[in-house]
């Protein structure tokens, strides 16, 4: 059956960012089968057994789903409970001398065709009451990935994206930096449960994570080439087959002999031209020389308004720096007369695409407009002192 004719449920789900950002190597069958659990969840889909949420579903229903072969089925599900049943998830403070480890799943159970996960009472609050702290994601394209290292991926990019975490934007392209390390270690590619591995994380709120993954037994794609040839660019190409973003990256390196040590990947949604998309990466990636040139260039043009790098840097941010943007509120405000507020105006006149300087009841209320921001600004401030 080819990969267009194969029907999804449709709808999306939430996924708390601390169970994301957990470090745990996993199967794609166990990322598939927690997506649909909390799929259920999400839909109110699940009974309560003493405090734990219990979701069910057919094994035929979750082979159907999952486009699994019938003759090793019944083994995968018995490894898969097995495996969601003995992870566990936590954090500690070496400072404080104090940790808290509990049990994700503590029961996973296949009886008379139907498969159940109980998720631990302690997880409710990470499951039910998410608040601000979670990603929403899309059930369909979650059960399309043949790749569990692209699952991964894809759960990590989302939830930067609406973290806003490690992120810089310009228009419709993010760019997301990983340590290379740490990236393994919350991809499953090391193991972060095993007892040396975990040691490393635990002596320190900031781990090492080179360390980390210098101390793990298994070795799999130790080498960048490995890595990428197996691991990334198996999982950017699922990524921008399949789902709704178009992922590129590059490497961060240091040290002797350029060693890779991160990673950016430039995230952008579909729909965006190739072009386009090469445009802003050419923009995320300027050197802090070529911005402290560019501000230089920008101080230069606005010389008469005496106005400070502090007041230029987000005018060339919300410029996407682009010099021809900023050039065009500058004719503006040369042929606007009474500008109480200069920098709101110009950028105002950037967000906005004026061609042409506004009329004096639009310019009263862009600079009204403008000053409401600054006052709540302030009280934000005031408050919070």
């Amino acid at each position: 059956m080819m990969e267009e004719e194969k029907q999804y449920p449709s709808g999306n789900y939430s996924k708390s960012n601390f169970l994301i950002g957990a470090k745990y190597k996993s199967t794609l069958l166990e990322n598939q089968i927690t997506a649909l659990s909390l799929y259920k969840i999400y839909r109110n889909e699940y009974k309560e057994d003493k405090g734990r949420m219990v979701c069910s579903i057919e094994a035929s229903e979750l082979r159907k789903l999952l486009h699994k072969n019938k003759g090793s089925f019944y083994s995968q599900l018995e490894n898969t409970a097995n495996n969601m049943a003995s992870r566990t998830i936590g954090f500690s403070d070496p400072i404080k001398e104090e940790f808290v480890y509990i049990s994700v799943i503590d029961r996973a159970e296949y009886i008379k065709g139907v498969f159940s996960v109980y998720f631990n009472a302690d997880l409710k609050e990470y499951l039910l009451n998410l608040d601000k702290n979670f990603t929403i994601l899309e059930l369909p394209i979650m059960l399309k990935f043949k790749h569990g290292y692209s699952f991964r991926l894809y759960e990590l990019l989302s939830s930067k994206l609406y973290l806003h975490k490690n992120t810089t934007k310009i228009e419709n392209t993010y760019k997301i930096n990983f340590n290379l390390s740490e990236l393994k270690l919350e991809m499953g590619v090391v193991n972060a449960n095993t007892d040396s591995v975990r040691r490393e994380l635990n002596k320190s709120k900031t781990p090492d994570y080179d360390k980390a993954v210098a101390k793990a037994e298994e070795k799999n794609f130790n080498s960048w080439y490995e890595f990428k040839r197996s691991v990334i660019e198996v999982a950017k190409k699922e990524i921008n087959e399949k789902t709704n973003l178009n992922i590129e990256y590059d490497t961060i390196r240091s040290g002797r002999g350029g060693k890779v040590c991160g990673i950016n990947f430039y995230v952008t949604k579909k729909g965006v031209d190739e072009e386009t998309i090469k445009e802003n990466k050419k923009k995320l990636d300027m050197t802090d020389i070529e911005k402290f040139i560019f501000y230089s260039n920008v101080l230069k043009l606005f010389e008469e308004y005496n106005l400070t790098i502090d007041d230029i840097q987000p005018i060339c941010v919300d410029a996407d720096f682009n010099m021809e943007k900023i050039e065009n509120a500058k004719k503006l405000l040369d042929n606007t007369s009474n500008v109480n507020n200069v920098i709101g105006w110009i950028k105002d006149c950037i967000k906005k695409g004026y061609k042409s300087a506004p009329t004096k009841s639009k310019q009263k209320f862009m600079e009204r407009e403008t000053d409401i921001d600054e006052m709540k600004e302030l009280e934000k401030m005031l408050l919070n002192r």
